[in-house]
C-alpha cells in the first residue's frame, strides 16, 4: 500500500496513477525542455550576431566558434578515451565503474555540446571537459539521482523479511527429474 501514496492512486487504477505521475513530470520538464531547445540557441545567436555585428569582425566570430569546436573534439576524444581506459581499469580491479561511466556521460554530452555551433553552448561544454568542474557536476548530479530514489520494501510469504515476527515454515523443496521421451 505503501506506493500507492495519493488517494486516487489504488491497486485497481495503478496503471491510470502511473501515467498521470509521468503527465505530471512531463509538465514540469516541458519548461526547462523549452529553455534548453529554444532560449539557449536564440541567446546563442544572438550573441553571435552582436559579437559579428559590432564588437569583434565576423570572421573572428566564426573563428572563434571553428576554433573552440575542434579544441573541444580534440580535449573530448582524449578525456572521453581517459575515461574509457579508466571504467575497463575499474572493472578489471572489480569495482564498480559508476564514477567513470559518468564523466564518459558528461564527456559525451561536452562533445555533443561543442558541436552546436554557439559560444554559450561552447563555454558549456570546454566547462564540462575541465576535470575539477566536472568532478563538481558529477557530484551534484549523483546527489540530484540519490534524492530522486525511493527504496521500499515489500513483504512476500514466500520471502518473508528479517522483521517478520511470525515467518511462515520453510518452503518445502521438490527434488525432480525431466526426462523427454519422443
Amino acid at each position: 500500500a505503501a506506493i500507492f501514496d495519493s488517494p486516487s492512486c489504488t491497486a485497481k487504477s495503478f496503471t491510470n496513477c502511473s501515467a498521470s505521475r509521468a503527465a505530471e513530470g512531463l509538465n514540469r520538464m516541458l519548461p526547462k525542455l523549452l529553455i534548453l531547445f529554444i532560449v539557449l540557441p536564440l541567446l546563442d545567436l544572438w550573441l553571435l550576431f552582436t559579437l559579428a555585428d559590432g564588437l569583434v569582425r565576423f570572421g573572428v566570430t566564426v573563428g572563434l566558434v571553428v576554433a573552440t569546436g575542434i579544441v573541444g573534439a580534440s580535449l573530448a576524444k582524449r578525456q572521453g578515451l581517459a575515461a574509457w581506459k579508466n571504467f575497463n581499469a575499474e572493472l578489471g580491479r572489480g569495482a564498480l565503474p559508476a564514477d567513470a561511466m559518468l564523466d564518459g556521460v558528461l564527456i559525451l554530452l561536452a562533445g555533443a555540446v561543442l558541436i552546436t555551433p554557439g559560444l554559450i553552448t561552447d563555454a558549456i561544454g570546454l566547462a564540462l571537459l575541465v576535470p575539477p568542474l566536472r568532478r563538481v557536476v558529477r557530484r551534484r548530479l549523483i546527489a540530484r539521482l540519490a534524492s530522486k530514489i525511493q527504496v521500499q520494501s515489500v513483504a512476500s510469504p514466500h520471502f518473508p523479511g528479517t522483521d517478520d515476527p511470525n515467518p511462515p515454515p520453510a518452503a518445502t523443496v521438490i527434488d525432480a527429474e525431466f526426462h523427454r521421451h519422443d
